[in-house]
């Protein structure tokens, strides 16, 4: 014996759309088109959502984001230290997950006490000048 009703899935994007709009669901069920200013809303919503979905693949480099913003070049420096040369080894790997564990402490910290924050900064100002004397030398 069949079963007379299809089995329906809904997107994670669907629900994501019916969280700002509780009647999606049904509107897109019953094939109601969305209006010229619901387009725009999402096309908005949907640039948002792009620069969200970039700062999480910023994989998680917590503290030069804090201290320099999330595409500087200085954080960009470090995510490909870390992805080249950390991650190459097992100590580099170690020090990731540590680092992963405590750092965002440490910006929730910083952003408390500025002070934190110029400590930070000058510890790995440090380590950049160091990372770019050693990219100069290969």
């Amino acid at each position: 014996m069949g079963n007379s009703r299809k089995s329906k899935w809904v997107s994670a994007s669907d629900v994501g759309r019916a969280s700002y709009c509780p009647h999606y669901l049904e509107l897109k069920e019953k094939g109601t088109k969305p209006s010229q200013q619901s387009l725009k809303a999402r096309a908005k919503g949907e640039v948002s959502h792009e620069a969200l979905n970039r700062q999480a693949e910023d994989s998680r480099c917590f503290v030069a984001t804090h201290l320099y913003g999330i595409d500087h070049p200085n954080t960009c420096l470090l995510r490909k230290y870390r992805d080249q040369k950390l991650a190459s080894h097992t100590t580099g790997r170690v020090f990731i997950s540590v680092y992963y564990a405590i750092s965002p402490y440490l910006v929730i910290a910083a952003r408390k006490l500025p002070l934190i924050s110029m400590f930070m900064r000058y510890f790995v100002d440090c380590k950049i000048r160091h990372i770019q004397e050693r990219c100069e030398d290969d």
